[in-house]
């Protein structure tokens, strides 16, 4: 049930709009927020330019690829939480409904490859990323690239010359664009309050210094308990940035001096449980488990704003080789980092030109997070497979035990048999970040059978990733306000006996993870030709991209089994515990010395059949060289050197056609990646130095073994973008964008360990082959859709007021990939609304729903294993996450 939040909140917000009414009648405008006329609006739509993916300003209607913008407007409009919500205005980027929080969302784009964080779309801040790698494990390539008031518009351009002018640009290059200062001074101050306690202010101020000096400065900051009932401020924090731009008097250089400071902390929300009718047997790719949103029932947790995460599980013991530290929930996704930028460019009189971009980043990036695990069932069913599976491991400790009990660590009372047990998993990792990008290009413009634009660049890049990762294993009640649990071995009388199995309430104090440390180094010259002839009706781009990478790598798995119980304790008493018994220190060095380098083309081409039609094609191989993710956990096969390197076949071509009431851009694309290196790490349940544990073996005691295989994606798909502002309604204005595609995985067969299990105790081990060649890859939705109206009715009513809705609609995802227990989650659909009421020439009010319909439906989640009983044994249970509940967003606005 969503509870009564943000009372205080929503009282300032008619005093701030009473206060700022009265001032903005003694203040004579400067800036309007009206839109601009209807007679004006088709010529600059014509006259958009954009400044990514070319190496000189382009019409969009000229770009030789799908370039898709959105304007500050947009971004008020559709009123985002985050970055990922932003991206999933666009085409062809799937943001699983930024379900994640504000911050660490995953995107895909094109059916490309991956199904976390942002490998094959680079944010970059004024076309330069603020992190040189997009792909970090536990950094997300969002985390530092947010939109405030600064946000001047955010432009993507896909494939083709993106992957030339930029490291990593072979999918989605997203350009954040800063607004700077003018001539003109102009200021704006936006409160934005929600029913969750969520309280946000951004601002910005910019204008002259002298007539050649020019500043902007603005950011936001932020607090609230968060999407879903944590029960503690879930979100703090925010950035500031600003730019100092000189210009000479004759226009021919320009300095540009940019600081942006981020310190922000957002919650990560993870798989909460669920529970459907039982299955009888396994999913397969003919006969999947197909997940019904009508026959799903919640374990404990409400899918609309509930969480495992609470005041409860906020804080727990960790130990391992620092030693004891308290984790902290709360601190959750914690960017925490200083990024500078320089920039010159100067026009020579010789006809050359240059530009030149310095960026250096250095801070820290913080993850934790609390992940869900699969065993949520009753008390009575839980602690027996604890019993059998953990207690009887140690038996010689736990004389005339006969089972276990739970009691609450608030008060030590025992846990009912009913009450739900789950098992959470912290995921707690800190970042150690810098990095620096150096992009040098000079250009010139020639006559030879039309005009040519030539530019030849190189590009430098110095970054190093410093990691420490490590979970733990927790025990909790699954409720509306879950607990931890400590774990107890009783006698058949329930007297407690022996060492506890859990030490405040972590069952496991120090579990899997690793230890990296990266340097990586990488030089690029890239070539690149802007031709336009034929009268300029036809524009060719023709470029060429070398990159080299070197990479160093220190890695520690944590694998060595070590026993802290501490000095002086005595093994097996009452004051000992199971829980420091097993902690996974960083186990034997290991290192990587890497020297890889990738060659990528590109040839596009855009003809304007007519000022206001133009049809455009392009052919691009482009390389990804090794993602920090990849070097910082080794996954490459050494019997495969050459693997290192992925490689994209991209071919593209659409048509874009402007009117006064109509805009279309549609494209039709194919995407062809070669496999790349994939890896399974599992426990060899067959070695010899498996210690025993009853009738099984001890899995944490197996050897850690990887094995490598090889996994490509194809995909074939058509994008549509289009607008439509109909004449005979005058000030409303249609949008679609859609994709139909159709992504499949080209090899990737490999085996894993599978737990058999009776009643949730674990029986055995077996392997279990997998396949996925020609599966659709998880997650990835066939049909994907996004339909938005607004209407500005002033021209019937009189009043500044402009009602807007947005529908978002993705078809149904397979969990996984794998030909076993396939699970197929069904497609859903978003609804979002509001108005915006510009009351005055400086002033507006905007009311945002979000999620309107309170639509229940998971984005993601885990297979459904037949071998997994619900807590009554008739029904089957996973875990996924699902869409937020319905939120209401009010937010006033001033610019002046």
């Amino acid at each position: 049930m969503k509870h009564q939040r943000g009372v205080a909140a929503w009282r300032l917000l008619p005093l701030a709009l009473a206060a700022q009414a009265a001032w903005a009648q003694q203040v004579t405008p400067n800036v309007l927020l009206a839109a601009p006329a209807a007679t004006s609006e088709a010529t600059q739509r014509l006259e958009e330019v954009v400044v990514t993916g070319s190496s000189k300003r382009t019409l969009k209607k000229d770009s030789t690829n799908t370039v898709n913008t959105l304007s500050a407007e947009d971004i008020r409009r559709l009123a985002p939480i985050s970055t990922a919500d932003l991206l999933q205005n666009v085409p062809g980027i799937f943001a699983e409904g930024s379900t994640a929080g504000e911050a660490s969302n995953n995107i895909t784009v094109r059916g490309l490859p991956v199904t976390g964080g942002y490998r094959y779309a680079p944010q970059l801040i004024d076309g330069l990323p603020w992190f040189e790698e997009p792909e970090v494990p536990f950094m997300n390539n969002d985390v530092a690239a947010r939109h405030d008031l600064m946000t001047k518009r955010v432009e993507v351009v896909k494939g083709g010359t993106g992957g030339i002018l930029y490291s990593n640009g072979l999918g989605a290059t997203v350009n954040h664009i800063t607004r700077t200062g003018g001539q003109t001074l102009e200021g704006g101050y936006k409160l934005e309050v929600a029913d969750y306690k969520f309280l946000r202010n951004d601002f910005f101020l910019s204008g002259p210094i002298n007539k050649n000096l020019t500043f902007a400065v603005g950011g936001f900051y932020r607090t609230s308990d968060g999407l879903r009932e944590t029960g503690y401020t879930a979100d703090k924090g925010g950035q500031i940035r600003g730019n100092l731009v000189y210009q000479t008097d004759d226009g021919l250089t320009e300095v540009q001096l940019h600081a942006l400071k981020i310190n922000d902390r957002t919650a990560f929300y993870q798989n909460v449980p669920f529970q459907v009718p039982a299955i009888t047997q396994p999913g397969t790719a003919a006969n999947p488990v197909r997940i019904d949103m009508d026959a799903v029932w919640p374990i404990g947790i409400d899918f609309a704003d509930g969480t495992v995460a609470s005041p409860s599980s906020r804080r727990f013991s960790m130990l391992g080789e620092y030693g004891e530290r308290q984790a902290d929930i709360a601190d959750g996704i914690h960017p925490d980092f200083n990024i500078y930028t320089a920039k010159l460019s100067h026009e020579f009189d010789s006809g050359w030109s240059f530009d030149g971009g310095v960026r250096h980043t250095s801070g820290s990036s913080g993850y934790n997070g609390l992940f869900t695990g699969n065993d949520t069932t009753t008390a009575a069913r839980f602690n027996n497979a604890r019993f059998n599976n953990d207690v009887l491991r140690f038996s010689s400790f736990y004389p005339g035990a006969t089972g276990i009990a739970a009691y609450t660590l608030g008060t030590g009372t025992r846990v009912a048999d009913s009450t739900y047990l789950n098992f959470l998993i912290p995921f707690i990792a800190t970042t150690e970040a810098k990095s620096t990008s150096v992009d040098l290009k000079l250009g010139k413009t020639v006559e030879l059978l039309g005009e040519h634009h030539l530019t030849v660049g190189a590009y430098f890049t110095e970054y190093a990733n410093k990691q420490n990762f490590q979970q733990s294993l927790l025990v909790s009640t699954m409720s509306d306000q879950p607990e931890l649990v400590e774990l107890r071995a009783v006698t058949a009388a329930g007297t407690p006996v022996g060492p506890s199995v859990t030490s405040g309430g972590v069952m496991r104090l120090g579990f899997n993870g690793y230890l990296a440390d990266s340097q990586v180094k990488g030089e690029a010259l890239y070539l690149h030709d802007h031709w336009e002839t034929l009268n300029r009706r036809l524009k060719i781009d023709v470029g060429v991209r070398h990159q080299t990478q070197r990479a160093n790598v220190l890695y520690n798995v944590r694998d060595l089994t070590t026993n802290l119980t501490p000095a002086g304790m005595v093994p097996g008493s009452a004051e000992d515990t199971l829980a420091d018994n097993e902690v996974l220190l960083p186990g034997a060095n290991q290192t990587l010395n890497s020297k890889v380098s990738g060659t990528g083309w590109s040839v596009g081409a855009n003809y304007s059949v007519r000022s206001n039609v133009a049809v455009y094609g392009l052919v691009s191989k482009s390389f990804r060289l090794p993602s920090l993710e990849q070097l910082n956990q080794l996954q490459f096969d050494p019997a495969a050197p050459g693997s290192k390197v992925e490689k994209i076949m991209q071919y593209e071509s659409g048509v874009r056609y402007y009117a006064d009431t109509w805009d279309t851009q549609v494209a039709l694309f194919y995407n062809k990646f070669s496999p790349r290196d994939q890896y399974v790490d599992f426990r060899d349940f067959t070695s010899p130095q498996c210690a025993p544990a009853g009738t099984i073996v001890d899995i944490n005691s197996c050897p850690l073994v990887r094995e490598f295989y090889r996994r490509g994606i194809q995909n074939i798909g058509l994008e549509l973008e289009a607008a439509w502002r109909p004449r005979a309604v005058k000030g409303l204005e249609l949008r679609f964008t859609g994709v139909v595609q159709d992504p499949k995985v080209v090899n990737a067969n490999y085996r894993t360990v599978k737990e058999t299990r009776v009643n949730d105790v674990v029986t055995g081990y077996t392997f279990e082959q997998i396949g996925e060649d020609g599966r659709r890859p998880r997650r990835l939705a066939k049909v994907m859709a996004n339909v938005q109206g607004s209407w500005d009715l002033k021209p019937y009513t009189g009043l500044p007021l402009k009602p807007y809705a947005k529908f978002t609609y993705f078809g149904n995802r397979y969990s996984e990939s794998r030909d076993v227990d396939v699970t197929l989650y069904p497609a859903y659909y978003h609804l979002d609304g509001g108005f915006i009421w510009d009351f005055n020439k400086n002033s507006s009010f905007q009311f945002h729903v979000s999620n309107i319909t309170n639509r229940l439906s998971f984005t993601e989640g885990d297979p459904v294993f037949v071998d997994l009983k619900g807590p009554n044994g008739a029904t089957n249970r996973s875990v996924s996450r699902p869409l937020f509940g319905r939120t209401l967003r009010a937010m006033y606005t001033y610019f002046f």
